[in-house]
C-alpha cells in the first residue's frame, strides 16, 4: 500500500500543468540567475558562477521559498479527500491508514523534491550555456563537479523540506484549507526572515545555527570567514552545528508525523457547520424586501455604494487572515524596536523618523502580500461564496462593486500603517522619548508609503478582473513586480518605468522633508492618472454573471464605461502624459540622466582617451582664499576662491585638465597667461591651455567661481550638500578639481576584463618615489581664509577661527582665518542648531546640535578633552585653539574631521542610546577618532601610494582604542575588538580584487580599519604602550606638516623596528607585510580539585594551535608558530563588558604548532577559561578560544 501510494502520487502531480509551470518557473529564476552579470551571488565579484558556495546559496534560499511548493504538492495531496468528498469512500475500505496516508505524503514530498532539484539543473544548464553563448565571462567560472550540487541538495533541501513537509501535513489536517495553509506558509516565510533578522548581531549566531529551521545559519557559521578561494573550492560538511541542526529538525520532522499517526481524529471527515435556517430566511427575506423597494438614482447608487463598502470592510476587518495579518506585523515590527541594531550593537534614540522607517521596512514585505492576497479574494469573494450569481444581478452599477473593493483594500494598508504606528508610539512613550512627531507618521506613512501601494492595488485588482482564476491573476501581480525589481538591470532605471515608485525622501530632524517633497508630488500626480485608467477599465471589464467571457466582456466595453468611465479615462491620460512630460523635463532636459550601461560606456572611453594624462603635472595650492554666499532658501552657493599655486613637478606644465563639478550652473576658471578651452558634455570637463608653459618652482595666482543649485529636480542622486538647512559641501565637491578623475573609472574587474581594459591600478607601488611628494589625497598644505555669508538664522562655519561676523539685511557674513598649517581640503556648512561651549585648557570647545539630539553631547566634549589630554601628551600638541563637532543632516552616515571641525552625521552619533552600561559607547568611540585625525592625518599625511591608509585610519583606530582603555579599562575593549576581528574577517570574504596586506591597503576598510585596530593592539602588547607610543612621536615629530616629502608605510614600519628586539621586528614584519591567521582552540580544561584545604587547584588547558599565511585569493600554507600567547582564567563571563575586574590568571605561555598542555596553580576554583581572551591575534575561529567550566 505504500509504495502503491507513492507511484499513485508521482503520477498524479506529474499529469499536472502545475508541475511543469513550478518546474519550468524555478528553472528560469536559477538559469537567468547564472547568465546573468546583474546577478552577483556568493558575497563578491571574484566567487565563480557555478562554484560551490554560490550553488550553496541559491539551493539554500530557493528552500526558503520553496514552502509554497510544499504546499501546493503536500498540503493539497493532504486535503484532497477532504476537497473531493471521499473521506467516506476512504475509510469504508479494509486499508492501512497510516500506510495510506504515508504513502500519499511521502510521493508528494518526493514530487516536491523531483520539482525543487530542477534548481541545481537551471545553474548547470546556465551556466555550462552562458560560457558557449558568451553569455558569460569565462573567467567566471569554475569546474562542474557533481559534489558542488548534492551537497546542498541533500544537506540542505532534503531535510529542509521534508521537516516543512511534515508541518504542513499537520496543517492541512487541522485546517483542510488551501488558502490557510498559503497563509500559514506567508507567516512562516515572514517569521523565518524577522528571527534571521533578530540573531544576526555576533553575539546570537551561535543560538542561531541550531534554531535555524533551514539551516542557513549554520552554513553562515561554518563558512563565515571563507574566503575567496574557500568559496571557489570548498563544499560545506555535515559536522558541528550544521550536523546537530539537521538532526533537530529531522527529529522535529519525524515527530510531527508520528503525532499525525497517533491521532486518527485527523483522518475523519470534517464537521460541516449548519447555520440557522430561520437567520438565512431572515437575511433573504431583508434581501428581497431591499430588492423590491430598490428605485433607480444617483442617491440609490450611492447608498448601494457605502452598505457594500461597510460590508467588505467588515468581511475583511473580520477575518482570520486580518488577524494573522496583525500577527505577522508584529512579529515583523517589535524585534526592529527592540533589537540592538546599530554601529556594534548599539541602541538608537527612538527617534520619530527611525519608528517610520521601521514600520517601512517591516511592512513592505506586507503589503505585497495585502496586494496579491487581498486584491485575490475580494474579487473573486462572491464566486467561491457561490453567490455571484445573485450579487451580479443587483441593478447597481460595476464601479459600486469595484470601489467598495478599493476602499477595502485600502483599509487593510491603511490599518496596517495605524496599528504599527500605534506600537512604535507606545514603544517610544515606554523608552522615555519626549519627542513624537505625529505628523510624519501620517505624511510618511500615508502619503510616502501607503499611496504606492494604494496606487499599484488598481492594477492587482485589473489583472484579477482579466484573469480566468484568482492564482492567474496572483501569479501575473507577482510577475509584475518581479519585473519592477529586476527591470533596472535592462537599462529601465528611470522612476517612470516602475509603476507607484518616486524619488527618495529622505527624511532629517535638521531638515526635515527638505526639497523631496516637489518631485514626489508630480510622480504621485503621473501614477495617479495611469491608476484612474486601470481603475476605469477594472470597472468597465468587471465580471457580471457566470456565462459572461473575457471576451464578451471586452466587446461591451464602450457601453460599460459610459461617458463617466470615458471622462475618467480621458482626464487619467491627460494627467499622466501631462505630469510625466514635466517629469520628463525637469530629470532629463533641465538635468541629466545617465542609465548604468551609459555611464560605463562614457567611463570606458574616458580612460581609453585621457588614461595617458593621469601622472600629467597640474599646479599645487598653497594659499586659499575663499568668498562664498549661501542661499539657504534656493539651495543656491556664488562662490569664488582664489589660489596661490606652484608647479611643484620637475616638468614644464602646457595645459591640464579641469574638471567641472556636479549640480554647477556656472563656472570659471582664470590664471594669468592660460585660457579655460571648449567644455566637454561627455567627460563633463575642459582643458587648461597655458599659452605661457607653468616652469617648476613658478607660482601664480588662480581663480575659480561657480554657481551651485539644482533647477527643477531630479530622478535620483538629489544634491544633499546643499540643502535649506543643513548645508555640508567640501571644496572637492563644490569647486572643479585638476587632473584625470580616477573617480570616472570602472573598477569592476569583470566588467573591465569584458571591455577589454587592463587590470585596474589600485594605488601607486611604495617603490615608486616620484609620487613621495605627492600626499595621499588633499594636494598639500595650505594658509586659508574665508568670507562666508549665509541667512541671518544660520551659523556659517568653515575651518579656521572667526575674526568677525556683521549682519546686514537678514544676511550674516562671518570671516574666518586660520593661523595653522592645514592640508587643502576644508569644508564649508550653513545650518541653524544649538550650541554648547566649553573652555578646556586654553581650547575653545563647541557641539552644534539639533534641539532635540541633546543626548549625547557632553558625552563628545567629555571624548574631546580625554583624546586632547592622551594626544597631546603622546603624540604632541594640538595644533589649533578650537575644536568643533557640528551635527549634519543623516543623508550621508558619518564622521569626517577637518581642520579643527568634525561635521558629524546626526545618523551615527547624536541619537545613540547609550543608558545601556554593557553596549560600547560609540559616540565616545567616534568623537575620538575624529579627534585622532587633528593628528593622523592633518599633521602628517601619507604619500599617495599604497598602504598610507594605514597613517590615518589605523593610527587613529589605535589613537581612539586607546583613550577608550584609560576610560573604561583595557579588559573592557574585548567586546569592540570581537567587533572589529569579525569586520576583518568577514570583510576579506568579500574581495573584489584581492586581499592586500596592512603595508599596502589600498582603499579596503577592513583591513586599514579593522584589521588595522587588532595589530595595533597586538603590538601594544608586544611594545609596551610607552615604547610603541615613542616610535609614533618620533615618526609624528619628523613629519610633521612637511610638503617636501610624505611617509610611506615603509618609514612607518621602520619606526616601529627602531626599538625592537630582533624577535619583535619579526612580529611587526610578518603582521604588515603578511596576511598572517592564527587557530587557536582550547579544546580541552582538567580541574584536578584540591583535597587539603589550602592547597592550590590544578587546571589543565590543552590548547590546539596552528599558523598560516594566506595569499590575496584566501588560499593558505602553513608556518611554524612559536609565539608568546595570553592564557586567562576568569571569575565570571569575559563577554560581560559590565563585569568589572574578574579576571584570575593573565599570563603569556609559549604556544606552539599542534597540541599544548599548560598547568596552572590556582587558589580559587575559574568559571571559564581562554586562550587570547582579548583578542590580541587574528583568529579565524575565535568563538571556540574560551570555555565555561
Amino acid at each position: 500500500m505504500l509504495f502503491k501510494m507513492m507511484q499513485f502520487e508521482l503520477r498524479y502531480f506529474m499529469r499536472q500543468p502545475s508541475f511543469y509551470v513550478t518546474s519550468l518557473i524555478i528553472f528560469l529564476l536559477t538559469f537567468f540567475a547564472s547568465v546573468s552579470d546583474s546577478v552577483q551571488i556568493g558575497g563578491s565579484s571574484n566567487v565563480n558562477v557555478n562554484s560551490p558556495f554560490a550553488i550553496l546559496q541559491i539551493v539554500a534560499n530557493m528552500a526558503i521559498f520553496s514552502i509554497f511548493l510544499v504546499v501546493n504538492f503536500v498540503g493539497s495531496a493532504a486535503i484532497r479527500d477532504d476537497q473531493s468528498k471521499l473521506n467516506e469512500l476512504v475509510l469504508s475500505k479494509p486499508l492501512s491508514l497510516l500506510q495510506y496516508r504515508l504513502g500519499r505524503f511521502l510521493g508528494a514530498y518526493l514530487v516536491t523534491m523531483l520539482v525543487f532539484s530542477t534548481c541545481l539543473l537551471g545553474i548547470w544548464v546556465g551556466s555550462g550555456l552562458g560560457s558557449l553563448m558568451g553569455w558569460l565571462d569565462s573567467e567566471m567560472l569554475g569546474p562542474n563537479k557533481l559534489e558542488y550540487y548534492l551537497s546542498p541538495l541533500f544537506y540542505i533541501a532534503v531535510p529542509s523540506l521534508f521537516f516543512v513537509s511534515s508541518l504542513f501535513t499537520l496543517v492541512a489536517q487541522k485546517f483542510r484549507s488551501m488558502v490557510a495553509m498559503y497563509l500559514v506558509a506567508v507567516a512562516l516565510v515572514v517569521g523565518y526572515i524577522v528571527a534571521n533578522s533578530i540573531f544576526s548581531d555576533i553575539e546570537y549566531r551561535a543560538i542561531a545555527a541550531y534554531l535555524d529551521m533551514f539551516g542557513l545559519s549554520a552554513i553562515s557559521v561554518q563558512a563565515e570567514y571563507w574566503t575567496i578561494a574557500d568559496r571557489n573550492t570548498m563544499t560545506i560538511g555535515l559536522y558541528d552545528e550544521l550536523l546537530y541542526n539537521r538532526l533537530i529538525w529531522l527529529g522535529v520532522a519525524v515527530l510531527s508525523l508520528a503525532t499525525l499517526a497517533l491521532n486518527n481524529s485527523h483522518f475523519l471527515p470534517q464537521k460541516q457547520k449548519v447555520k440557522s435556517k430561520a437567520k438565512g430566511e431572515g437575511q433573504q427575506a431583508a434581501a428581497l424586501a431591499h430588492r423590491i423597494d430598490y428605485k433607480p438614482s444617483a442617491g440609490s447608487a450611492w447608498s448601494h455604494f457605502l452598505m457594500r463598502t461597510v460590508f467588505e470592510v467588515k468581511q475583511v476587518v473580520r477575518s482570520y487572515s486580518f488577524l494573522v495579518l496583525l500577527i505577522l506585523s508584529v512579529s515583523m515590527l517589535v524585534p526592529g524596536l527592540v533589537g540592538s541594531f546599530g554601529m556594534y550593537g548599539t541602541d538608537t534614540w527612538p527617534v520619530t523618523f527611525r519608528m517610520v522607517e521601521q514600520i517601512q521596512g517591516s511592512f513592505g514585505l506586507l503589503m505585497i502580500i495585502v496586494l496579491v492576497y487581498y486584491c485575490a479574494e475580494l474579487v473573486w469573494h462572491d464566486r467561491d461564496a457561490k453567490v455571484s450569481e445573485i450579487v451580479d444581478s443587483y441593478p447597481v452599477a460595476n464601479w459600486v462593486f469595484w470601489g467598495s473593493k478599493y476602499i477595502a483594500l485600502v483599509s487593510v494598508l491603511v490599518l496596517l500603517c495605524v496599528f504599527g504606528s500605534v506600537l512604535t508610539i507606545l514603544y517610544q512613550l515606554i523608552s522615555g522619548m519626549a519627542t513624537i512627531e505625529l505628523s510624519q507618521y501620517v505624511i510618511r506613512l500615508g502619503y510616502l508609503f501607503v499611496l504606492g501601494f494604494a496606487l499599484q492595488g488598481t492594477l492587482a485588482f485589473l489583472l484579477q478582473v482579466v484573469s480566468p482564476s484568482k492564482y492567474v491573476g496572483m501569479g501575473l501581480f507577482l510577475l509584475y513586480y518581479i519585473g519592477s525589481l529586476v527591470m533596472a538591470s535592462f537599462g529601465f532605471e528611470h522612476n517612470m518605468w516602475r509603476f507607484g515608485e518616486t524619488p527618495s525622501a529622505p527624511y532629517s530632524d535638521i531638515n526635515g522633508y527638505g526639497h523631496f517633497l516637489t518631485a514626489i508630488h508630480w510622480y504621485n500626480l503621473y501614477w495617479l492618472g495611469l491608476s484612474v485608467i486601470f481603475a476605469a477599465l477594472s470597472f468597465a471589464l468587471w465580471p457580471r454573471g457566470a456565462g459572461q467571457t473575457l471576451k464578451a466582456r471586452f466587446a461591451q466595453l464602450n457601453y460599460q464605461l459610459g461617458n463617466a468611465g470615458k471622462v475618467a479615462i480621458a482626464a487619467g491620460a491627460l494627467l499622466f502624459v501631462g505630469s510625466g512630460s514635466y517629469i520628463y523635463y525637469n530629470t532629463q532636459v533641465l538635468n541629466s540622466f545617465v542609465t548604468q550601461d551609459a555611464r560605463e560606456d562614457l567611463s570606458e572611453q574616458y580612460e581609453r582617451e585621457f588614461v595617458q594624462f593621469k601622472d600629467a603635472p597640474v599646479p599645487t595650492t598653497l594659499d586659499v582664499k575663499l568668498d562664498a554666499e549661501i542661499f539657504p532658501k534656493t539651495r543656491r552657493i556664488e562662490a569664488t576662491v582664489t589660489l596661490e599655486v606652484e608647479n611643484k613637478s620637475k616638468q614644464i606644465i602646457e595645459r591640464f585638465l579641469v574638471n567641472k563639478p556636479s549640480h554647477t550652473l556656472e563656472w570659471s576658471v582664470e590664471m594669468p597667461g592660460a585660457t579655460l578651452g571648449e567644455f566637454d558634455e561627455n567627460y563633463y570637463h575642459a582643458w587648461m591651455n597655458l599659452s605661457e608653459p607653468m616652469l617648476p618652482g613658478e607660482r601664480r595666482t588662480l581663480t575659480m567661481s561657480v554657481v551651485r543649485q539644482t533647477l527643477g529636480f531630479v530622478d535620483r542622486g538629489s544634491d544633499t550638500r546643499l540643502v535649506q538647512n543643513g548645508t555640508f559641501i567640501d571644496n572637492t565637491d563644490l569647486f572643479p578639481t585638476f587632473g584625470y578623475d580616477l573617480g570616472k573609472q570602472i573598477f569592476d574587474k569583470n566588467e573591465r576584463r569584458k571591455r577589454g581594459l587592463e587590470p585596474v591600478k589600485r594605488g601607486n607601488k611604495i617603490e615608486e618615489t616620484q609620487y613621495h611628494n605627492q600626499p595621499l589625497f588633499a594636494e598639500n598644505f595650505v594658509t586659508f581664509a574665508a568670507r562666508v555669508t549665509t541667512d541671518e538664522s544660520q551659523v556659517a562655519m568653515v575651518p579656521g577661527y572667526l575674526q568677525s561676523k556683521e549682519t546686514k539685511d537678514g544676511r550674516t557674513t562671518y570671516v574666518y582665518e586660520m593661523d595653522a598649517p592645514m592640508l587643502h581640503f576644508y569644508t564649508m556648512l550653513s545650518m541653524e542648531l544649538e550650541v554648547k561651549r566649553e573652555e578646556y585648557k586654553g581650547i575653545a570647545l563647541e557641539v552644534y546640535y539639533h534641539k532635540d539630539h541633546a543626548w549625547n553631547v557632553d558625552t563628545m566634549l567629555e571624548s574631546t578633552k580625554d583624546s586632547i589630554d592622551y594626544f597631546s601628551r603622546e603624540f604632541g600638541p594640538y595644533q589649533h585653539k578650537q575644536m568643533r563637532i557640528i551635527e549634519f543632516p543623516r543623508y550621508r552616515s558619518f564622521a569626517q574631521s577637518f581642520a579643527n571641525t568634525v561635521p558629524y552625521s546626526e545618523e551615527i552619533g547624536f541619537i545613540i542610546d547609550t543608558r545601556n552600561p554593557d553596549n560600547i559607547n560609540v559616540p565616545y568611540y567616534v568623537t575620538a577618532h575624529e579627534l585622532a585625525h587633528q593628528w593622523w592625518a592633518h599633521q602628517v599625511i601619507g604619500a599617495n601610494v599604497e598602504g598610507s591608509n594605514i597613517l590615518s585610519e589605523m593610527l587613529s583606530q589605535y589613537a581612539a582604542i586607546m583613550v577608550m582603555k584609560e576610560k573604561y579599562g583595557e579588559h573592557n575593549l574585548r567586546k569592540f575588538l570581537k567587533y572589529e576581528l569579525d569586520k576583518y574577517l568577514r570583510g576579506r570574504t568579500r574581495e573584489t580584487h584581492e586581499e592586500l596586506t596592512l603595508a599596502r591597503t589600498v582603499g579596503q576598510l577592513h583591513i586599514h580599519y579593522n584589521k588595522g585596530s587588532i595589530v595595533m593592539l597586538a603590538l601594544h602588547d608586544l611594545l609596551g604602550e610607552a615604547r610603541l607610543n615613542k616610535a609614533l612621536r618620533n615618526f609624528i615629530d619628523d613629519y610633521r606638516f612637511r610638503s617636501d616629502v610624505f611617509p610611506t608605510t615603509l618609514d612607518f614600519i621602520a619606526y616601529l623596528k627602531s626599538d625592537a628586539t630582533t624577535q619583535e621586528q619579526a612580529f611587526i614584519e610578518d603582521q604588515f607585510n603578511s596576511i598572517t591567521l592564527y587557530e587557536l582552540k582550547l579544546a580541552d580544561v582538567e580541574i584536578e580539585e584540591a583535597t587539603v584545604e589550602g592547597e592550590l587547584h590544578t587546571i589543565t588547558l590543552t590548547v590546539k594551535a596552528a599558523k598560516k599565511h594566506a595569499d590575496g585569493e584566501g588560499n593558505e600554507e602553513d608556518v611554524p608558530l612559536e609565539q608568546m600567547v595570553d592564557i586567562a582564567l576568569f571569575k565570571a563571563d569575559p563577554d560581560d563588558i559590565n563585569e568589572g575586574e574578574n579576571v584570575m590568571y593573565l599570563q603569556k605561555h609559549s604556544i606552539t604548532t599542534g597540541d599544548n598542555v599548560i598547568k596552572l596553580k590556582v587558589k580559587d576554583l575559574p568559571k571559564f577559561a581562554g586562550i587570547d581572551p582579548f583578542v590580541k591575534l587574528i583568529d579565524k575561529e575565535s568563538g571556540d578560544n574560551i570555555k565555561s567550566l
